[in-house]
């Protein structure tokens, strides 16, 4: 079973407090015992210091009275005394012991302080010089009530950790559980819209992250809700465009397939052939007409209209070339006069550097590029496609996209360019090359002085 992020946030948070709480009350605790542990130093270096200060003072009284007096008998009295108080003495000279109130055996360096266990109690055992350094006087306290007060605290420690603890992780889980209520209310309102029910919304209350959250997720289901709308909207459209297709589509079929089996079938003058072709024709054109549109829509559909600079001049020769047929039909000519267009100097960009070439210099360089023909031997269609190809920056996909074929029809157009003029426009190099190359013939179409 996975642990959700609350129930995570709950262990993790627990276990840092937690560790945190303890470590700090055990430190706590080593410290005030350390520090009981000094002053059950100080003390027992006080007593010790008071004790042998005692015992030269009454032993220099006494020889006063008596040169010939024992100091042994004196530390005597001493011992006596202070055994019944729990105190150890030892009266040493030389390492050899002349007098000690206890019967265990003690090693203890001289002029030193250290910790024992003697009976499995601690004791803190001074040794000091006496009487000018002749004779030595070992001091012993038993100082296990610091250990009992110290195991007293871990005990105490231990309960009311346990104690807090228990009541920390009760509390942190209902806290936490409250607070990510919210969360498990979206979580549950996204398995319902996963379910497929999208007029569902997540509940919004208070002003919290959350909140914003709750918010924002439903504005997006919203947001998702229209889209929705908008795509069903635009399916019965489509669909209407194509039932409204199919029925257009139909009529002009129907009368082609008629008249051309009438052609094929009827022994009729050549009179009424000639009409039934035009009918065949004039269909013909309705059908191209709603292609247009078709492509036209497509067009629409899948490219961002925006506005842009064009060669007016470009558009116009593109529009003269496609009505020349017709224009034949009539008996008449479509003439395009470009050469007095204005253009902009600081638009012109290289061709600044072109247009200031000897024109004997330029057609050498069309000869040198083309030299399997010539340029003007390239379609209106193939010119049209170099032209796409260099506005999409040499991109294969984006110019077919752009220009409604599969990708493989345009790398065919572009083989077929690079067998008539040996450049492969995908490269850079070649489509630089080709680039200055169209820019120095239209140069030279517009009739410059010839040097």
């Amino acid at each position: 079973m996975k642990m959700r992020f609350w129930q995570k946030t709950y262990i993790f948070t627990l276990i840092l407090f937690l560790f945190c709480i303890n470590i700090g009350v055990l430190s706590l605790t080593v410290y005030t015992h350390s520090k009981n542990v000094q002053s059950a130093e100080a003390t027992a270096s006080a007593e010790q210091y008071y004790v042998a200060m005692s015992f030269e003072r009454d032993y220099s009284d006494l020889m006063e009275m008596n040169e010939n007096a024992s100091p042994t008998l004196l530390m005597q009295t001493f011992g006596s005394h202070y055994k019944s108080k729990g105190i150890m003495l030892s009266f040493n000279k030389n390492g050899s012991t002349l007098y000690k109130n206890y019967t265990e055996s003690i090693e203890s360096p001289t002029d030193s302080l250290l910790h024992t266990e003697i009976n499995g109690d601690r004791h803190i055992i001074i040794s000091a010089s006496v009487c000018n350094g002749e004779y030595e006087l070992v001091f012993g306290k038993n100082v296990s009530s610091v250990d009992d007060e110290f195991k007293s605290l871990m005990i105490t420690y231990v309960i009311t950790a346990l104690a807090v603890s228990i009541i920390l992780a009760v509390c942190l889980y209902f806290i936490l559980k409250k607070l990510s209520t919210p969360l498990e209310r979206l979580r549950n309102t996204t398995e319902i819209i996963e379910s497929g029910d999208f007029s569902v919304r997540a509940t919004e209350q208070g002003s919290d992250e959350f909140t914003l959250l709750a918010r924002s997720f439903n504005a997006m289901l919203d947001k998702i809700n229209e889209q929705f709308e908008t795509l069903e909207r635009d399916a019965k459209r489509k669909q209407m465009l194509v039932d409204n297709m199919a029925h257009e589509l139909r009529t002009p079929l129907t009368s082609i397939h008629g008249y051309a089996e009438f052609l094929e079938k009827a022994a009729t003058t050549e009179e009424k052939r000639i009409i039934a072709a035009k009918y065949i024709m004039s269909e013909s054109e309705r059908l191209q007409k709603i292609s247009e549109i078709l492509l036209d829509s497509a067009y629409i559909r899948g490219n961002e209209l925006k506005k842009d600079e064009n060669d007016i001049a470009l558009i116009l020769y593109d529009v003269s070339e496609k009505l020349q047929f017709k224009a034949k039909d009539f008996n008449a000519e479509i003439i395009l006069d470009t050469e007095k267009t204005i253009v902009s100097y600081d638009a012109l960009g290289i061709a600044r550097l072109i247009y200031q070439l000897p024109t004997t210099l330029c057609e050498t360089y069309l000869k040198e590029v083309f030299k399997l023909g010539s340029i003007e031997s390239l379609d209106q269609e193939t010119l049209f496609t170099i032209q796409r190809f260099f506005e999409n920056n040499l991109n294969v996909s984006e110019t077919s996209r752009k220009l409604f074929v599969h990708r493989n029809t345009l790398v065919y157009r572009l083989e077929k360019i690079k067998k008539f003029t040996g450049l492969d426009l995908r490269e850079f190099d070649h489509a630089i090359i080709f680039k200055i190359a169209l820019m120095v013939n239209k140069y030279l179409k517009s009739n410059p002085v010839k040097y």
